[in-house]
């Protein structure tokens, strides 16, 4: 089997990932918000890092993909905003996150971060705003076969950051959505 990097890059080589518009969910979300440091984590092809970027925030983009991030690397040049760039594991992010100036936004998009679902709150400045979305085991994706190891029970995502104020959840078609802060 692949590791995580060879399987990511595997995946931006044959096109997959590649989208460059920022999820609905990150507009409604972050449109009112007043720009500041911000994380995304496992953000590939830097749809959401630009959007953000081109909106004056300070963006870190971490992902384990020399191909995802070297795709961001030249959308982030030809828009002409600047992005912090962090080829490691979600987890050598956060370790590194959290011995540093803490976050006003973190966003997650499709990744699965169980073990990493204590610490991610530590990297929220106070008044901070976690965006989080990803798949429970009701999507059909994993009703018809994928391994689960990358799935959320459904109504986990409710559950799991009990120091954030939820602000937003919702759960649909196998797709969970939060948007929390800190106090």
């Amino acid at each position: 089997m692949l590791d995580d990097r060879a399987r990511w890059n595997a995946k931006f080589l044959a096109g997959e990932a590649q989208s460059a518009d920022p999820d609905p969910l990150l507009i409604g979300a972050c449109s009112t918000l007043s720009p500041g440091r911000a994380l995304d984590l496992a953000g590939g092809a830097g749809r959401h890092a630009i959007w953000l970027a081109q909106r004056n925030w300070n963006v870190t983009l971490s992902d384990i993909s020399d191909e995802g991030l070297t795709i961001a690397a030249r959308r982030a040049s030809a828009a002409g905003v600047p992005l912090t760039l962090r080829r490691e594991s979600a987890a050598e992010t956060l370790a590194w996150a959290n011995a540093s100036e803490p976050f006003d936004l973190i966003l997650v998009f499709w990744h699965l971060l169980r073990d990493s679902f204590n610490i991610l709150p530590q990297a929220l400045a106070p008044g901070g705003t976690l965006v989080y979305k990803t798949y429970t085991s009701d999507h059909r994706r994993f009703t018809e076969g994928h391994s689960l190891l990358y799935a959320l029970a459904p109504s986990e995502l409710s559950t799991v950051f009990p120091t954030l104020k939820t602000i937003l959840y919702r759960e649909s078609n196998g797709v969970a959505e939060l948007l929390a802060r800190s106090d």
